[in-house]
């Protein structure tokens, strides 16, 4: 009677090593795009903080003075830069009602690996030429608050 050998062929290795390269690519690369994504994440929570601080400066600016102080050109303007992230913020004001403001306040940045998130594509707040890419004439981000403010 012959023995049996216990244990495996080489050919039966080399599949599993190569099995667990396959996994281990795999999970690095989750690993990877799952960190690009928590950065993004903590950058658009900061540039929605560094929205709503711009608007609650516009809050307590005085009423009858917002659209002229806030608008191209005024002081402190439309274009604001960001403390925290890389990138510049730009105010809309609709004044079509004086007696209520809507105001937008939109946040471009660019994050760590060289992204620009929003359509800021130059990040110098103004609307260029391409920019434009969803054709509503104004900038567009994912970090963009909308509210209507009336005289107290």
């Amino acid at each position: 009677m012959k023995k049996l050998k216990a244990g495996f062929t080489l050919i039966e290795l080399l599949i599993v090593v190569a099995m667990l390269a396959l996994v281990i690519t795999g999970m690095i690369k989750l690993f990877i795009y799952t960190s690009v994504l928590a950065e993004i994440s903590g950058n658009k929570t900061v540039a929605v903080g560094e929205a709503q601080d711009m608007l609650e400066a516009i809050r307590e600016h005085n009423y009858d003075d917002i659209a002229v102080d806030y608008a191209s050109g005024g002081t402190p303007g439309n274009i604001f830069a960001l403390d925290e992230l890389n990138g510049k913020g730009a105010i809309y004001i609709d004044n079509s009602n004086p007696e209520l403001l809507i105001l937008k306040v939109v946040v471009s940045w660019r994050n760590k690996y060289g992204r620009i998130i929003g359509e800021d594509a130059n990040l110098d707040g103004d609307l260029d030429t391409g920019e434009d890419l969803d054709g509503d004439t104004e900038l567009s981000s994912p970090a963009t608050l909308i509210t209507m403010l009336t005289r107290r």
